[in-house]
């Protein structure tokens, strides 16, 4: 039998309740974590801060959009760029807006930090970044010497 003989069961039972391994990603997906699709012109863009363990030095994911005129449909990937942080002010999980920077600084880095667009909440404000956590661990240790010697 067709599905629209089969009683008005088949439109009771509603929707799929169960749980899907991708049900999270397609809920969220183009919200989180920067709540909506980037607007901005095509050079700049919003991102979040997923690698502060390089001094003055982050790594930012951007959700970029793609028209696939072969499926007439926008996918959307990230892209991972370097970005130049010059008073290393930012930390994992910041949303921030970079720009190119129009030359690169070091092999990679082509984008500076334009704004901090939202901070993470943390429960240590003022404690120190990946990088100044990983300096402190590579610091020579200061030995005091005795002084009668």
């Amino acid at each position: 039998k067709p599905f629209w003989l089969k009683g008005p069961a088949m439109f009771l039972s509603g929707l799929r309740t169960g749980w899907h391994y991708k049900y999270w990603q397609r809920q969220t997906a183009g919200y989180l974590p920067t709540f909506e699709k980037n607007k901005l012109p095509n050079n700049e863009m919003v991102g979040f801060v997923i690698n502060d363990k390089h001094p003055k030095t982050v790594r930012v994911s951007c959700d970029r959009y793609m028209w696939v005129m072969r499926y007439k449909k926008a996918f959307r990937f990230n892209k991972k760029v370097w970005a130049h942080d010059e008073h290393s002010e930012c930390r994992i999980g910041d949303v921030v807006r970079i720009q190119p920077l129009g030359y690169r600084v070091g092999p990679w880095k082509t984008y500076v930090l334009v704004r901090i667009l939202h901070r993470e909440p943390r429960d240590d404000e003022l404690g120190p970044r990946s990088s100044d956590k990983r300096n402190l661990l590579l610091a020579p240790v200061q030995r005091s010497e005795p002084e009668g010697e």
